[in-house]
């Protein structure tokens, strides 16, 4: 059997997304876009529409010369890339694994401790009050409160329910415990913000480079096939597909408007080193929609 030169750690997508970093880095806050679409199944229509494009590229450069290339080069590449900060974003922003095995067991502790107390308050062996001050399931922190309580509950009664609770000293001390270590493992993700904003910027940037340059490229294909209409069959719009989603309030300002169709030559973002480009004018003509 051959050796595999595989490596998982430079795949593909990693690959696109490094190579298209400095790009996307060099998009000023500013001009980012909110995602307003689904990520992975706008970033998959792009590569499935790209082999039907790259088809038409002669005639891009034949009919429409001041159309930047590039965008259509790149089309698959900015769609990678976008896929894999996604991955990114959604490893950062979602709870990992073993906070939520955590969690369901701090939830189901809380179940077992508070069934026994309620077992005693209705024998009268203890009086309704003493779980005034529960917090309720709404939080992982009250969660972790509650079990707090409930331990401290059962040992603060441990003479007048000796003879009549279920729950043993050792099973008290475990839930104490648990309580401990979720609340040191909530403290650990919190301490991550800037992770988070890196992440959130760099896939709102792929986002960014993919839609402008998909949107472009789409526009030059309608103009190419007004006469036969079949753009939308060779690159449709990324928002009738998948629609508007809504905006993930990690990113903290108000979703853009779905973006037209057709969009003619939107403003790319500049480069890192080129200098801001002046402003174009898109003169619809003999020569189509693009201007040098």
């Amino acid at each position: 059997m051959s050796q595999s030169n595989y490596n998982p750690g430079y795949s593909i997508l990693r690959e696109s997304y490094e190579q298209t970093k400095p790009e996307a880095d060099a998009i000023p806050d500013g001009d980012l876009l909110t995602v307003t679409t689904d990520v992975i199944a706008a970033a998959n229509t792009g590569q499935g529409v790209y082999p039907k494009v790259v088809a038409l590229r002669p005639t891009v450069v034949q009919e429409l010369p001041g159309f930047k290339i590039s965008r259509l080069d790149s089309l698959k590449t900015y769609a990678q890339a976008l896929l894999y900060s996604q991955g990114q974003y959604r490893t950062a922003t979602d709870p990992p694994a073993a906070v939520t095995e955590m969690a369901d067991r701090v939830v189901h502790t809380r179940t077992v401790l508070l069934t026994n107390i309620n077992s005693l308050i209705a024998h009268g062996v203890l009086g309704p009050e003493v779980i005034n001050d529960l917090q309720g399931v709404n939080g992982y922190n009250n969660v972790t409160a509650d079990v707090v309580t409930l331990v401290a509950i059962h040992t603060k009664h441990a003479d007048a329910i000796a003879e009549r609770t279920s729950i043993k000293p050792e099973e008290l001390k475990a839930a104490e415990d648990l309580a401990a270590a979720f609340s040191e493992a909530l403290g650990l993700r919190e301490q991550s913000p800037q992770v988070v904003a890196a992440v959130t910027r760099s896939r709102r940037a792929s986002y960014t480079l993919f839609v402008t340059s998909y949107n472009e490229v789409r526009s030059a294909v309608q103009y190419l096939r007004r006469h036969e209409g079949d753009a939308d069959t060779i690159i449709p719009s990324l928002f009738a597909i998948h629609g508007a989603r809504k905006k993930s309030t990690t990113e903290g300002d108000a979703p853009d408007a779905p973006t037209p169709t057709p969009v003619v030559n939107p403003p790319a973002p500049t480069p890192a080193g080129t200098g801001s480009a002046p402003a174009t004018t898109i003169i619809s003509s003999d020569h189509g929609p693009f201007v040098k």
